[in-house]
């Protein structure tokens, strides 16, 4: 039994182990929902304050709290994360969401400096504890690198989406220019990440990945075939929306005619069947190179299909990673790196088809050193 928990413990976590367990989706959406009501109520809490008869100093008492709740975020996440992560998570949502209720009822808090204070301690430590915690819970698997990086980079996403939030509570906050909507909203994210912290169990991946793997026989594509093909779509998408522009400009009345009309669903047509092959593409490739050989570092086809199409930022960070397993099967037949991972991490942000052309040309070579060693 020693030696069982000894080689568990001391199993090193992949990017593919990460995506393929409940608890880091579980970890990703709670975020997302904490990260998005969090900004939201952040930014339409000076007028709700205001309309309370808070002054401009009022009110950055509450600002003010809220950066010192990092402090406090800090602290749960370094000091109860590391033993008892979901406590750590759960705990400083359910508080925020008591006095969050017990703002509603009293008009008079709003405008109350302790009050202002104790709220936005509360909120900061709430947003600051969620990605440290979240990191923490990674190193536990103790990961790679750019698997780590990677991992972490699908959870700051998170962050990123969060920037569309005020839209959500600026709209919630004209339905009635009242507090009820945008709180409302906000208790109904808290109580939607509870929801789904509860049945994730341990958070810290502290125990042995599970093993999986859906592996499809290999087949060579031509990668300029494969860049063509994706690249193509945004190409007509801009150039359709300049020269309609063009065509308003000149007074010219195309925008309306049945010509326009077919010209915008042939390009929405290409579009389409292009967002397919990018997801046919990603599941092919992930099969193949488990039917190559297996690897822990590589997803389920389904699952990479799903995180490329769904997940913001999952696309670079699957190719960024497909990227460093074919230079570690490179070097382990003697050669040296196939592919830059520096090139196709810049080109994975800038153009994906070009980091994609890239994976493939990459893959066609370790299919041909593999069937000559296999020979």
């Amino acid at each position: 039994m020693e030696n069982t928990s000894a080689s568990a413990s001391d199993t090193e976590w992949t990017l593919a182990d990460f995506l393929s367990t409940y608890r880091y989706w579980a970890v990703f959406l709670s975020s997302l929902l904490i990260a998005v009501a969090g900004q939201g109520l952040s930014t339409v809490f000076p007028v709700i304050s205001q309309m309370a008869g808070s002054s401009a100093q009022t009110i950055g008492i509450f600002y003010f709290g809220s950066t010192l709740g990092w402090v406090v975020g800090a602290f749960l996440a370094f000091i109860v994360a590391g033993r008892h992560g979901r406590s750590a998570l759960i705990t400083p949502i359910l508080v925020c969401a008591v006095v969050a209720v017990a703002f509603l009822p009293a008009p008079a808090l709003w405008g109350s400096p302790g009050s202002l204070l104790f709220f936005g301690l509360i909120l900061g430590a709430l947003r600051a504890v969620f990605p440290l915690a979240s990191a923490i819970f990674l190193v536990g698997g103790r990961p790679g690198k750019i698997d780590f990086g990677c991992a972490l980079t699908l959870m700051s996403t998170t962050i990123l989406i969060s920037a569309f939030a005020p839209v959500g509570a600026s709209w919630l906050y004209g339905l009635d220019l009242g507090a009820v909507p945008v709180v409302s909203a906000f208790l109904a994210c808290l109580l939607l990440a509870v929801v789904l912290l509860v049945p994730a169990g341990n958070l810290a991946f502290d125990d042995a990945p599970r093993p999986r793997h859906k592996p499809i026989a290999p087949r060579r594509r031509s990668p300029l075939l494969v860049a063509v093909i994706l690249i193509t779509p945004p190409i007509l998408i801009l150039l359709a929306a300049v020269g309609i522009r063009l065509f308003q400009a000149n007074d010219v009345g195309i925008s309306g005619s049945s010509i326009a009309l077919l010209l915008t669903l042939l390009v929405f047509a290409i579009a389409v069947a292009g967002f397919i092959y990018l997801a046919y593409w990603v599941y092919r490739i992930h099969g193949e190179l488990a039917g190559a050989a297996p690897s822990p570092r590589l997803l389920t086809p389904l699952a990479a299909m799903l995180i490329a199409i769904l997940v913001p930022l999952g696309l670079p960070v699957l190719v960024m990673t497909l990227g460093d397993l074919l230079n570690e099967r490179a070097r382990d037949r003697g050669r040296g790196n196939v592919v830059s991972i520096a090139w196709l991490g810049i080109w994975s942000f800038i153009v994906p088809p070009v980091a994609i052309a890239m994976i493939q040309n990459a893959a066609n070579d370790s299919y041909v050193v593999g069937a000559d060693k296999a020979s």
